[in-house]
């Protein structure tokens, strides 16, 4: 009689009370079992992660400490052993307050509630919110009356969401702080039980600050519930937080797979991790040890001083878990992918994911210093200028940009006046490159930008032809990326397909490319790029041992604060970065050439011992030319042989004068 009282009141409360026929029953929930994990493989086959690898783990009442069971019932449901699976209490402070807001504002949930919902997360109408209450009531007042309080408590303790994808205190307790539950301390315990509220919302590994302050006002509730006293609650508050390393460290890719996981719950839903899914990418184990490991031994070098001087904390021992605003120590990360498709081979976001899980790869901006330049130089080729052609090199000043004139340095010596648009590039010349971009137009470098899949602004300001411009590390792999594989848009890619746990493929990437620049664009920009390694700025690339075939361009921001290497092989496209989460210069002589340089040849070179490589192809249409570089007009008989070089133009923008500084006839040779 008294359920029945109950469920009158909550049906006369609810008007979509007739709409509770739909509802799953518990016969469904006497069949539930826990999920199966979401597996992750690799490109050979090779299995990178489960993605809830504890997922089936459930333990029995017995092994969960009081601390715990009897925490969630005196904060989520003082009255369960009381009540018959709905909290006539609860339901009549939560109607009045919601009659006079006229809306579902205050929920009544009790233990047995909670556990409906969780079990049947999909079930579970979620389009009207008070068919949803009616289902979750009808629901556990059955379960009440089939189950006991104990056996209720048991799988809503290991059935219960507590973030980042756990499930269940048992997981929950491992992951969070490396031990099962029946070993948590009274502060874990806590913030445990504070989790229930917005698992999300106060995740520790993302929202430190605000996970310790809802676990204390979680130990005052137990305080003020007597299931612990004032002191042992004080003393619990006073305790830091202490987290053990994220499930995902445990994997040779954790970034990789904190990625994928994210990229999952996104297409699919927060139940990806536990929906059985095979999940396809084209990781290359081999490329992503090689990355981590390269990446490690440079951050070492660096902060034992093999480059000079290093004034800023080292840290002593295992990385502590990072607070606040990012990590106080020198960081990097390493992206590498395929230029046809975009898939990621290999995915580094940070020196060490235990100490930090931000994704310096995939989520960072950073200004990208001299490797933004060959966008800079592609859109101006686009538009009539050619690598064969002179540029000054003398130093620019532009006015008006404040209460001084804006000179750039340059590496470039003052003495040398103007060179080849190619030498410019290899060379690195600040100078050129401000007057290269003043000559197409920010506007248009811009769009060249955006063309190849940067999607961060880029200001109007003569700086952003040196790369001020922030922009994200992932995508501008893939802008190089474009110029290698013949001006195809490639756009960083996770996955390759996703399939159901019976082999029915759900998602697959799409297999379509779109040309966006000319590939004769594509192709000088690389050529420019791979004298860029063989004879400029990328020259590292070379001392480091990296012999196969190369192109790319080193980076340096302002007062060292950022060290880039962006590069390419005809298999492979990929970024090094060095740098402060919180922007400071890295070292007094710090520059891309001799820090990230040779992260990346390391990275090559591990990638190629199990691979041969091949060559970028001449597009048809381009016009090769024998110039004089020091005219850049047709050589003549009397040009020095040794002065020759062989260029290419697109159509129509090749040179024809002859040399006039070595008169005769011109040397051509067509395409």
């Amino acid at each position: 009689m008294k359920r029945l009282t109950i469920a009158a009141v909550i049906c006369c409360t609810l008007p979509t009370a007739a709409a509770a026929q739909n509802c799953p029953t518990v016969a469904q929930f006497r069949q539930y079992r826990p999920p199966e994990a979401t597996r992750v493989f690799a490109l050979d086959g090779s299995r990178v992660a489960d993605l809830s690898p504890e997922r089936r783990v459930v333990v029995p009442l017995a092994e969960v400490p009081r601390i715990v069971s009897g925490g969630f019932v005196a904060v989520e449901d003082r009255r369960f052993y009381e009540h018959d699976g709905v909290d006539i209490r609860g339901v009549g402070r939560a109607v009045l307050r919601n009659l006079k807001a006229l809306a579902l504002e205050e929920g009544f949930s009790t233990i047995t509630m909670q556990l409906a919902r969780n079990v049947f997360p999909t079930e579970l109408p979620r389009a009207d919110k008070l068919h949803r209450k009616v289902c979750e009531v009808q629901l556990a007042s059955a379960i009440e009356d089939e189950f006991t309080k104990a056996q209720i408590l048991e799988r809503y303790l290991n059935q219960v969401y507590l973030g980042d994808g756990l499930y269940g205190v048992e997981e929950a307790a491992r992951a969070y702080f490396g031990k099962p539950v029946r070993a948590v301390t009274l502060p874990e315990a806590a913030l445990l039980i504070g989790l229930v509220k917005n698992p999300e919302g106060y995740n520790p590994r993302k929202h430190a600050a605000r996970a310790v302050e809802r676990r204390n006002v979680v130990l005052q509730v137990l305080a003020r519930e007597g299931v612990l006293t004032a002191e042992q609650a004080t003393a619990a508050q006073r305790e830091p937080l202490r987290l053990a390393p994220p499930i995902e460290a445990a994997g040779p890719a954790p970034y990789f797979v904190a990625a994928i996981r994210q990229q999952l719950r996104a297409q699919f839903g927060d139940s990806a991790d536990s929906r059985g899914l095979r999940v396809y990418t084209g990781l290359d184990p081999e490329v992503q040890k090689a990355a981590g490991a390269a990446l490690r031994a440079q951050i070492a070098r660096v902060e034992r001083g093999d480059f000079g001087r290093y004034r800023h904390p080292v840290p002593a021992g295992r990385l502590p878990v990072a607070q606040g605003d990012g990590s106080p120590y020198l960081q990097g990360m390493v992206i590498v992918l395929d230029p046809a498709s975009g898939e990621i081979r290999a995915l580094v976001g940070g020196r060490d994911f235990t100490h930090s899980s931000y994704d310096r790869a995939l989520s960072a901006r950073r200004q990208a210093g001299s490797a933004f330049k060959p966008i800079v130089y592609a859109a101006a080729i686009r538009d009539g200028l050619t690598a064969g052609d002179r540029i000054e090199t003398t130093p620019v000043s532009i006015e008006n940009l404040g209460s001084a004139a804006w000179r750039p340095d340059d590496l470039v010596p003052d003495s040398v006046t103007s060179l080849t648009v190619r030498d410019a590039l290899v060379l690195s010349s600040n100078h050129a490159a401000v007057r290269v971009g003043q000559w197409v137009g920010t506007e248009r470098v811009a769009d060249m930008a955006r063309t190849l899949g940067i999607d961060t602004p880029v200001p109007d300001y003569p700086s952003s032809f040196l790369g001020a411009a922030e922009v994200n590390p992932a995508a501008l792999a893939a802008a190089y990326a474009a110029f290698g594989n013949g001006g195809f848009l490639v756009r960083p890619a996770l996955i390759r397909r996703v399939e159901d746990a019976h082999g029915r493929v759900l998602w697959r990437a799409p297999a379509a490319r779109l040309q966006v620049i000319d590939p004769g664009v594509a192709y000088i920009i690389t050529s420019m790029l791979q004298d860029a390694v063989e004879r400029g700025t990328g020259a590292a690339v070379r001392r480091a041992g990296f012999l196969g075939p190369a192109a790319g361009k080193t980076g340096t921001t302002n007062g060292a604060r950022d060290v880039w290497f962006v590069g390419l092989t005809p298999e492979l496209a990929g970024a090094v970065w060095l740098g402060f989460d919180q922007p400071r210069t890295i070292l007094a002589n710090a520059f891309g050439g001799n820090l990230a340089a040779p992260v990346w040849a390391d990275v090559m070179k591990a990638a190629y011992r199990t691979r041969s490589s091949g060559s970028w192809t001449l597009p048809e249409h381009l016009v090769a030319a024998t110039i004089d570089p020091l005219t850049g007009m047709l050589a003549a008989p009397g040009c020095p042989p040794g002065d020759l070089r062989i260029e290419y133009y697109l159509p129509g923008t090749e040179p024809v004068e002859h040399c006039p500084a070595h008169p005769g006839r011109a040397v051509r040779r067509g395409s």
